[in-house]
């Protein structure tokens, strides 16, 4: 029996043994490579298990019980780089900050390939840049940052949309804009109104809330947009928000609250006082009456009125008193503005009046996790609140926006998700009218002795500017002018993983668009007031419906060679219908409802549908990541083309050499981190023909007939447009090459070459008139943009405690028209379009200055030469430059210290040209001498003989010194303090006995400063529109914000 006791207990305890010896215990920390702090709440896992713990305030964890059949740890975080680690008894784990992650992948066609891999030309924008711009649409975070792409931003209303060029504009007629792709499908980012060709639009990217982007990539040449086909010849701009992650829920909470103020600008731009401008009025009041007597304003008004006024100095000023009650309503009491300047010190800046100190707020909250398995749910769910109340009157945005994002692999052979999305957002635009409306447009067209309101406290209708006012006019019973945008994105997915080498993923997509549009013009206008008051509603609903399905075989074998193989099928729906109303003669002015109108306006309704087919493979291949070889290949057939031409292929092949990597490179691999070439060529093509404006577009091949016409009370059609069935896409050529270079693992050059080539651009090819139709569309034209690329990024110190680096970008293009519709070009006042030239190419008569001994304008008389004439008619015009930059980019750098962190950005344009189409008037030289001038005519006008100057002498009568010349052609160089981020993250050991797991308070400064070229005159070079014309344009906000993010 005892035998038989020993026997048993000797058994149970070789058991025990040999349990113990099959498990073991982990223990370990993981700290953040960035700051050397430890990261608490880190998921780790051992992989193939369920086994997991979370570390805490010390980043330490312990597992117990591990299998030593286990061998691999994966340690995660939201917002680092997950890792993977071999198990030992003890493991130190570092973890890297996404913002690095984000440079070791390219997110492309369908999918995301590894940097190393990636044959073609992209650059990617973190999260940390974008977050950290205080602009409602998230795309202008991009400005200056991605060599290549040139950004405009025509106005500074909250939301605005930008216009954008990537590697030059690719065509004439047609769509010029990138496509949009927000995690994986196309994105409606077309500007909308109903007015938009008055200034009047929203960008429907402005409903994206920045704090849910992971990354922004733009794709640029072939072998990166030749999988997009159809849509991709002005390259694509890819959107990848964020995701859920292993490891228990984090919580983030952002506040923001700042404000916006008129930007700085030059002192040249700015109007003139009272007293300066009675003086320059005076001046041009005399001065024609010295040239013409009494046919002049001063001698033909004087007797008319019987004013009997002598024609000096007193007299000029009398007379100019009583010729103000010609200007304004013609009331009982207007006029006379001299006089009661005098008696009330009136002295209004209109620029002050219409604009203000504008209150922005934004704050957010989201929440994210994935729990400690494998199979877990991973979600990221986020609300975001936005109101930006804009610098000039009676403009602003209001935004709510809300997202779910949701991925799921309950085994390994099934993942699905979903990403999601709503938001509402609301603008206010101001009146419409376009830019003679604009409060800014007002401003330099009201007379600084016009007060706001009257000496009773009442609006002051009686103003240089045809009796508007336009801070009445943005009043309480004001002029309306609002879009509000309802937006829900719903894309799910489902991926079948057939083997760990072969899997199928299939996604839908919605995109639904609402935009309700309400404009009214007031009583509060002089055509509002005629009119009694007019009122129109338009809505438009835009619904996107797509599927992709894709095929992938992703395989490596020998450790050396590696294949990434895709078949993919794409369809896509696009639909829009429009409703518009309008009516007139209310019967009250505070009830403006179209409804209430007692007059019906126009009515109509529209429905457009546009069809995409595709399908396309794509694959990769690499050998010992050394030699890389990739091709691509689209066949897409859409509904805009006839039966002739609707299908059409592209396709690109690229090709990678990493020289560092051979053998005889061994010796540089001390400071020669990387050497890699790069080469690409391939096809992509612009659907977008024709005319962009309308949505007739859409059916650019087809014969078009109108209904609704009406003859003799019989109603009736109209041919509208020809039809080719011959017509077909815009197909753009692209080359690329280039080199990267990584020197000490601190300083990494990208340098790239390209030549884009367009053929069989659109064009509208004139017909006979007795057709009834002047033209049909047709492709004939070529166009060539060629350029290089920079980029360079520095780590100067890292340690411990101190990070700086600094990145410089900048990029050339070239831009010539190679073929146009007909031999002759197309020629206007200031531009002409001409084979061998750039687009927008401008030639006028250039300005020669001023003549000393008459102060008469003086401009070259030949083609070339120095001969002058003062007969404006006599003058030949001269090429003289364009608005592409010769060199633009940025520099940015930034610096941390502890828990210190500073990032400035400074955007430059070197060699563009700007033609301030506004400065006719803002510079006027006394014809219109009721109004008012710029400070540069004051400061540069010719007074007397022997004055050398660019003004003319002042004069109320008629001449040629405002006509279109390069008077008011001007430099567009200009260096502007893009922005400013400081911000001081709180130590984690002050918080370690809080809920508070991460604290940081910062300010973000935007547009700061421009410094410009000494003859700019306007608000900012930098948001002149493409084609370098200068309006009154709405400048970008200098704005200031101040904010706490917190993590739980």
């Amino acid at each position: 029996m005892k035998r038989k006791l020993m026997l048993l207990l000797a058994c149970l305890f070789v058991g025990i043994g040999l349990v113990t010896a099959q498990t073991q215990t982990i223990t370990g920390v993981v700290i953040s490579e960035e700051d050397g702090q430890p990261v608490i709440g880190a998921s780790v896992l051992v992989k193939g298990t369920q086994i997991g713990a979370i570390t805490n305030v010390d980043g330490d964890f312990t597992l117990l019980n591990v299998p030593s059949s286990a061998k691999t740890l994966q340690v995660s975080f939201v917002g680092m780089q997950t890792q993977e680690v071999a198990i030992r008894p003890t493991v130190k784990v570092i973890l890297k900050t996404d913002s690095e992650v984000l440079d070791e992948v390219v997110v492309t066609g369908y999918g995301v390939t590894k940097k190393a891999a990636f044959t073609g030309a992209a650059t990617t924008l973190g999260a940390g840049k974008i977050e950290s711009k205080n602009d409602a649409n998230p795309i202008k975070a991009l400005e200056g940052t991605i060599p290549g792409l040139q950004m405009s931003v025509g106005s500074g209303q909250p939301g605005a949309p930008a216009t954008i060029y990537i590697r030059g504009r690719n065509s004439l007629n047609s769509g010029t804009q990138p496509l949009y792709v927000v995690d994986g499908v196309q994105y409606f980012a077309d500007a909308v109104g109903v007015r938009s060709s008055e200034g009047q639009e929203v960008s429907p990217l402005a409903s994206l809330n920045s704090n849910d982007i992971e990354s922004i990539t733009v794709l640029k040449d072939a072998t990166a947009t030749s999988i997009y086909g159809a849509r991709a010849a002005n390259g694509v701009i890819v959107i990848t928000t964020k995701k859920g992650k292993s490891g228990k829920p984090q919580v983030n909470f952002t506040a923001k609250v700042g404000f916006e103020t008129m930007p700085s600008y030059t002192n040249r731009y700015k109007l003139t006082n009272t007293t300066q401008n009675q003086e320059l009025a005076i001046e041009a009041l005399l001065n024609g009456y010295a040239d013409f007597g009494p046919e002049s304003t001063f001698g033909y008004y004087n007797q008319i009125l019987g004013l009997g006024l002598p024609y000096d100095k007193t007299g000029a000023w009398d007379f100019y008193d009583a010729f103000t009650s010609l200007v304004g309503n013609g009331g009982e009491n207007d006029g006379y503005w001299l006089s009661k300047a005098k008696e009330y010190g009136y002295d209004t800046n209109w620029i002050d009046e219409v604009t203000r100190t504008g209150l922005v707020q934004e704050y957010g909250f989201d929440i994210s996790g994935g729990g400690n398995s494998e199979n877990a749910p991973k979600y990221y769910v986020s609300m975001n609140y936005m109101n930006e109340e804009a610098f000039i009157i009676g403009k602003d945005l209001e935004r709510y926006s809300f997202r779910f994002n949701l991925e799921h692999a309950p085994s390994k052979y099934v993942k699905y998700g979903v990403n999601s999305s709503l938001s509402y957002t609301k603008t206010n635009m101001g009146s419409g009218g376009g830019y003679m409306s604009d409060p800014i447009t007002m401003a330099y067209m009201m007379n600084p002795m016009n007060p706001v309101r009257t000496e009773n406290g009442e609006w002051n209708w009686d103003t240089s500017y045809a009796g508007y006012n336009p801070v009445a006019q943005r009043s309480e019973n004001g002029d309306k002018g609002t879009a509000k945008q309802y937006r829900a994105v719903l894309s799910p997915f489902v991926q079948l993983n057939f083997t760990d080498k072969i899997f199928w993923n299939t996604r839908a997509s919605i995109d639904a668009l609402i935009l309700d549009e309400f404009g009214y013009w007031s009583f509060m206008q002089p055509q509002g007031l005629d009119m009694r008051g007019m009122g129109e509603n338009n809505t438009t609903v835009n619904t996107q419906f797509s599927i992709t399905n894709t095929l992938n075989y992703i395989d490596t074998w020998k450790d050396k060679h590696h294949v990434n193989f895709l078949l993919g099928q794409e369809g896509q729906k696009i639909n829009m219908k429009q409703a518009y109303l309008a009516g007139s003669n209310y019967p009250v002015d505070y009830l403006n409802e179209v409804s209430n109108a007692a007059v019906p306006g126009s009515a109509a309704t529209y429905q457009y549908n546009l069809l995409l087919c595709s399908f396309f493979a794509n694959a990769q291949y690499d050998y010992n990541d050394k030699y890389y070889l990739s091709g691509s290949f689209r066949y897409d057939g859409s509904s805009r083309f006839g039966s002739n031409n609707r299908w059409a292929p592209f396709w690109s092949v690229g090709a990678k050499y990493r020289i560092s990597n051979e053998a005889f490179m061994e010796n540089t691999k001390d400071w020669l981190t990387n050497l890699t070439l790069r080469m690409s060529y391939g096809t992509s093509g612009n659907q977008e023909v024709g005319d962009q404006t309308t949505k007739n577009s859409w059916y650019a091949s087809r014969n078009l007939f109108g209904f609704g016409y009406n003859y003799n009370n019989l109603p009736g059609m109209a041919h509208e447009q020809f039809g080719n069935p011959d017509l077909k896409w815009e197909q753009t050529n692209k080359f690329n090459v280039g080199v990267d270079i990584s020197l000490f693992n601190r300083l990494n050059i990208e340098l790239d070459y390209y030549n884009h080539r367009t053929k069989d651009m659109v064009f509208a090819v004139p017909v006979s008139m007795t057709t009834g139709l002047s033209s049909y569309y047709k492709n004939i034209g070529e166009l060539a943009n060629s350029g290089f690329e920079a980029s360079l990024n520095a780590l100067l110190i890292t340690t411990k405690d101190w990070k700086w680096d600094i990145t410089l970008t900048g990029a050339f293009n070239k831009n010539e028209v190679k073929k146009l519709s007909t031999p002759d070009p197309i020629e206007g006042s200031i531009q002409i379009t001409e084979v061998g030239h750039p687009i927008y190419q401008f030639k006028m008569k250039e300005y020669a200055g001023v003549d000393p001994d008459t102060g008469d304008a003086l401009w070259y008389k030949n083609e070339t030469g120095n001969e002058t004439t003062a007969n404006y008619n006599a003058a030949a015009k001269r090429y003289l430059g364009d608005p592409n930059p010769d060199f633009a980019g940025s520099i940015s750098t930034g610096l941390s210290w502890k828990g210190i962190d500073l990032a400035v950005q400074l955007n430059y344009s070197l060699g563009a040209k700007i033609y301030g189409n506004n400065l006719h008037y803002d510079e006027q030289l006394g014809g219109s001498f009721y109004q008012n001038f710029t400070e540069y005519v004051y400061d540069n006008r010719w007074q007397k003989p022997g004055d050398v100057t660019d003004v003319p002498r002042l004069t109320t009568e008629s001449n040629y010194a405002n006509s279109a010349s390069s008077r008011f052609l001007m430099d567009g160089d200009y260096l502007k303090i893009r922005s400013i981020s400081l911000g001081y993250t709180l130590p984690k050991s002050l918080l370690e006995k809080t809920f508070i797991r991460s604290c940081r308070v910062f300010m973000n400064a935007e547009n700061v400063y421009t410094f410009c070229a000494d003859n700019y005159r306007g608000f900012d070079p930098a948001s002149v529109t493409p084609d370098g014309v200068q309006f009154w344009n709405y400048p970008a906000p200098r704005s200031f914000m101040f904010g706490v993010n917190l993590g739980f």
